[in-house]
C-alpha cells in the first residue's frame, strides 16, 4: 500500500511541474489580441505599445506620485530603456549570451519582473522610483497561506500590472533578462586596485582651507570711477565702434519715449516679517514716511534715496535713468507714466515694499536718443573701468603678498592709496549729509546701538563701509572637488590652484576671477587623509568607488552601441507625450518634450 501511494504522489508531482512548464513555455498561452503600434524603431525593428505600456507600468508601481512621475518625463524614459534593452540584446546575440528556459523561469517563479531605463538615469531615476541597480521590481506571486509559488497569482499580477499575458510577459522578460546579463558582463569588467583607490580617498579626504581677498567691480563702480561727464565723453570718443554697436542692440529700450525717474524704495526687512507680513509692512512704511518727512523739509530727492533706499539705485541717488515700459514693476510703472515732469509721487506699494518716485523729464525722439545713448557710453564705460581697476587692485595685492607681506598688511598698504572718485556724490571720504550732521550729539550708547532712527540718513559709502569693499576673508574647509569662493567663474578653479600650492602661505602665481570681478587666495591651512581613516573606509570607499566606475562604463558602453548598431532610431512622438492636471484639475495639458533622438 505504502509503495502504491508513493508512486501515485509521486505522478500527481510529475503532473503539476507538467503543466507548469508547458505553461510557462513561450509556444504556449492565450496569446493578446491588443492592437499595438511602434513607440520605438531601430533599424526597422519595433518596440510596440504593449511592450512600452508593460515597462511603463512596472516602473512606476511604486511610486504614488503621478505629479512626480510626469515632471521626470518617465514616459520617455520608459521608451529610452527599451530602446537600450533592444541595443543590449542585439549585442548580446553578437556575443552568443543568451538566457535559458530554465533561468527564465527561475526568476519568474521568484516573482523577479526586469525593467530597463537609460544606462545614464539609472542611479538618479532608479532612486526616485524605489529600484535598486539591479532595476527588479518583485511581485508577489506566493499564496499567502502557503507561502509557495501560484501560478494563478502569478497569471492574475502579471495581468493586472502589464495588461499582458503571460506568454507575452515571459518573451519580454526573457529581454530584459538578457539585458541585464549584459550589462552585469560590462559592469564586472571594472576593476579597482586599491592603491587606485588609496589615492582617490586621499584627494577627497584631504582638505585646504584659504585665506583670500575680493575685488568686486561693484566696489570700484560705487566709490572708485571717475564717472564725471568728461570721463565718459573721452571713453566714448575712443571706443565709438563698441558703443555704437551696443546702441543699436539698446536702442528700443529708449525710443520713441522714455521718461528719466528716481526711485526711493524701502523693502519689508526679513526680520521685521518674522513677526508677521502686517508688521513687516507696517515697519517699512514708517521707514519710507519718514524719509517722505525729509524731502518735504528740502533735502534732494538724490540726497535721501542715497542715504535711505534699498534700491540698488540707491548709490546713484536713486537714479533710474530713462525707462520705457514694461522695464518696471507694474505699480511703479502705471504711476510714473501718469505723472508730468517735476512731479513727486505720493506711497507706491509692491509685493516687496514701498516706493516714491521722482519724474525729473520726459524724453522723446531726439533727446531721447541723446540719453539713452549717453546712458548705454556711461555703462559700458563703468563695466570696463570697474573690471579693470579690480584686475589692477588684486594683482597689485598679489604682488605684495608674494613680495612677503601679510595678505592683511598687503591689502591695507592698498587700500590706503585708494582714492574715491571726488565726483561720487556722497562717495568721498568725510562727506556726510544734512541729516548725518543732524545726528552728531546723539549719545554712543545710541550710535553703538545699530538701529537707525526710521528714515535717517545712512553713512555714505565709504571705502571703509561699502558692503563690497575689500576684506580678507577665510574659506571653510573643502576638498579637491569643492568649491571656497562660491562666486568663482569656474566653482573648482580655486579649489584646483589650493591642492597645487605646497604649504601655508603659499601664493599662486595669478589671481582668479570672480562674477563680479577677481580674487586673491592664499593656503592657509592644509590637511591629509590619514591611514586610519582610510583602515576605517576601506571597504565600504573601494565598493563605492567600483559602483561609480562600473556606472561609468556602462554609460560609456551604451554609448558606443548607440553610435554603431543603433543610430538610426525614431519615436513615435504622441505616445511619449506627458501630461499634467491643469490648475483646476479639469484637464490634462501636454507637456514640452526633449529632443526627438538621433
Amino acid at each position: 500500500m505504502n509503495r502504491l501511494s508513493q508512486i501515485f504522489g509521486a505522478a500527481i508531482v510529475i503532473a503539476i511541474a507538467v503543466v507548469f512548464i508547458v505553461q510557462f513555455r513561450p509556444s504556449t498561452g492565450p496569446v493578446q489580441s491588443t492592437a499595438s503600434s511602434c513607440v520605438v524603431e531601430v533599424r526597422g525593428s519595433c518596440i510596440s505599445s504593449v511592450d512600452f505600456n508593460a515597462s511603463r507600468n512596472l516602473l512606476a508601481m511604486r511610486a504614488v506620485d503621478e505629479n512626480r512621475l510626469r515632471a521626470m518625463g518617465y514616459r520617455r524614459l520608459t521608451a529610452e530603456g527599451l530602446y537600450e534593452r533592444w541595443l543590449l540584446n542585439e549585442d548580446a546575440e553578437r556575443l552568443g549570451i543568451s538566457v535559458s528556459d530554465d533561468e527564465l523561469t527561475a526568476e519568474l517563479v521568484a516573482g523577479r519582473a526586469r525593467v530597463s531605463l537609460p544606462a545614464d538615469k539609472i542611479r538618479q531615476v532608479g532612486y526616485a522610483l524605489n529600484l535598486r541597480e539591479d532595476l527588479i521590481r518583485y511581485l508577489d506571486v506566493r499564496n499567502r497561506q502557503t507561502k509557495k509559488f501560484d501560478s494563478k497569482q502569478y497569471e492574475k499580477q502579471i495581468r493586472n500590472i502589464t495588461k499582458m499575458s503571460p506568454t507575452d510577459f515571459r518573451e519580454t522578460q526573457r529581454k530584459e533578462l538578457v539585458a541585464a546579463r549584459m550589462r552585469d558582463l560590462i559592469r564586472a569588467r571594472v576593476r579597482v586596485g586599491e592603491s587606485e583607490a588609496f589615492e582617490q580617498f586621499s584627494r577627497e579626504k584631504s582638505t585646504r582651507t584659504l585665506s583670500y581677498v575680493r575685488f568686486d567691480r561693484r566696489f570700484y563702480s560705487d566709490l572708485i570711477v571717475d564717472t564725471s561727464e568728461k570721463a565718459i565723453q573721452a571713453w566714448a570718443e575712443a571706443n565709438k565702434e563698441e558703443l555704437d554697436k551696443t546702441w543699436e542692440g539698446r536702442k528700443a529700450h529708449y525710443l520713441p519715449e522714455c521718461r528719466v525717474a528716481r526711485d526711493l524704495m524701502v523693502e519689508v526687512q526679513a526680520a521685521e516679517a518674522e513677526q508677521g507680513p502686517e508688521a513687516g509692512k507696517a515697519a517699512a512704511k514708517a521707514r519710507i514716511e519718514a524719509a517722505v518727512q525729509r524731502l518735504k523739509k528740502g533735502e534732494s530727492f538724490a540726497d535721501v534715496a542715497r542715504s535711505a533706499s534699498d534700491d540698488p539705485s540707491a548709490a546713484r541717488g536713486g537714479d533710474l535713468g530713462c525707462v520705457t515700459k514694461g522695464r518696471l514693476s507694474k505699480p511703479v510703472e502705471d504711476k510714473l507714466f501718469e505723472m508730468k515732469a517735476g512731479e513727486v509721487s505720493d506711497l507706491i506699494e509692491t509685493e516687496d515694499g514701498f516706493h516714491v518716485i521722482k519724474l525729473e523729464q520726459i524724453a522723446k525722439d531726439a533727446d531721447a536718443e541723446r540719453i539713452g545713448r549717453l546712458e548705454t557710453a556711461r555703462d559700458l564705460y563703468i563695466a570696463h573701468e570697474s573690471e579693470r581697476l579690480a584686475a589692477e587692485a588684486a594683482k597689485q595685492v598679489l604682488a605684495a603678498a608674494a613680495g612677503g607681506k601679510s595678505l592683511e598688511d598687503a591689502l591695507a598698504a592698498y587700500l590706503a592709496h585708494l582714492a574715491p572718485a571726488k565726483d561720487k556724490a556722497g562717495a568721498a571720504a568725510g562727506a556726510q549729509p544734512a541729516a548725518a550732521k543732524q545726528d552728531g550729539n546723539k549719545d554712543e550708547g545710541a550710535k553703538d546701538s545699530g538701529q537707525a532712527e526710521p528714515g535717517a540718513a545712512r553713512p555714505p559709502y565709504t571705502t571703509a563701509n561699502h558692503p563690497n569693499r575689500p576684506t580678507v576673508e577665510a574659506s571653510l574647509p573643502f576638498n579637491v572637488s569643492g568649491s571656497p569662493i562660491t562666486d568663482a567663474r569656474d566653482s573648482t578653479e580655486a579649489a584646483r590652484i589650493a591642492f597645487q600650492l605646497d604649504k601655508p602661505g603659499d601664493l599662486p602665481k595669478d589671481i582668479v576671477a570672480l562674477e563680479n570681478g577677481y580674487a586673491v587666495i592664499q593656503l592657509k591651512e592644509k590637511t591629509s587623509a590619514s591611514q586610519e581613516q582610510w583602515d576605517k573606509d576601506r571597504e565600504f570607499y573601494t565598493a563605492a568607488m567600483r559602483a561609480a566606475k562600473q556606472n561609468d562604463a556602462l554609460i560609456g558602453y551604451m554609448r558606443r552601441l548607440k553610435s554603431t548598431i543603433g543610430s538610426e532610431v525614431k519615436y513615435d512622438q504622441n505616445l511619449l507625450k506627458e501630461s499634467r492636471p491643469a490648475e483646476d484639475g479639469s484637464g490634462e495639458p501636454e507637456l514640452p518634450l526633449g529632443d526627438e533622438g538621433e
